[in-house]
């Protein structure tokens, strides 16, 4: 099933529908304001971050998507190959760019400090959106560089709209759901 804010579910997770429908009015995007969702797993963070950037692409913005750690090996290639800069420069002309996963898997200090430089790039210019399983407090356990981690944080948040999503995950609620309720055909 495609990803979209249609057929995202608001009544069953905990984003408040006002929030929802300020993000889904897209100009958070116009104003080069950020968001930041912060849950557990299977809380609709990915799925709202697609859906958002979908919606976002249908209203003529430009967009892209990364998971956190497929961004950083983009970075890391460049890095090898001289390219980083205008990685980072190409990433920049877009006017979201969607990064999810985001504290999956720890980065080390060269990763942060490729992630910095993009989150400092877009700051004030571009709309960032980010998902993370990861409450603020605890981003040092991901980001190795305390001083590279607040950085990244005090950017990010300065303009953000920060959801913190919880409940039980929809896909062990599906899951439960199907074993409860097999399929006849």
């Amino acid at each position: 099933m495609p990803k979209t804010l249609d057929s995202f579910n608001v009544a069953s997770l905990s984003i408040q529908p006002k929030v929802f429908d300020y993000l889904s009015s897209l100009e958070w995007i116009r104003a080069q304001q950020n968001l930041a969702i912060i849950g557990p797993a299977g809380t609709g963070k990915s799925h709202t971050l697609i859906g958002l950037g979908t919606a976002a692409i249908h209203a003529g913005h430009k967009v892209r998507y990364f998971t956190a750690a497929d961004l950083v090996e983009t970075l890391y290639r460049g890095l090898a190959d001289n390219t980083v800069g205008k990685i980072i420069e190409s990433l920049l002309r877009v006017d979201l760019i969607i990064l999810d996963e985001l504290g999956f898997a720890p980065l080390d200090d060269t990763g942060t400090q490729l992630l910095f430089r993009l989150v400092a790039g877009a700051y004030e210019h571009r709309s960032l959106a980010i998902g993370s399983h990861w409450p603020f407090e605890q981003w040092g356990r991901f980001l190795p560089e305390q001083t590279t981690a607040v950085s990244i944080l005090d950017r990010l948040l300065h303009h953000a709209t920060v959801v913190i999503t919880d409940g039980d995950s929809y896909r062990m609620k599906d899951a439960r759901h199907r074993k409860e309720h097999p399929s006849t055909t």
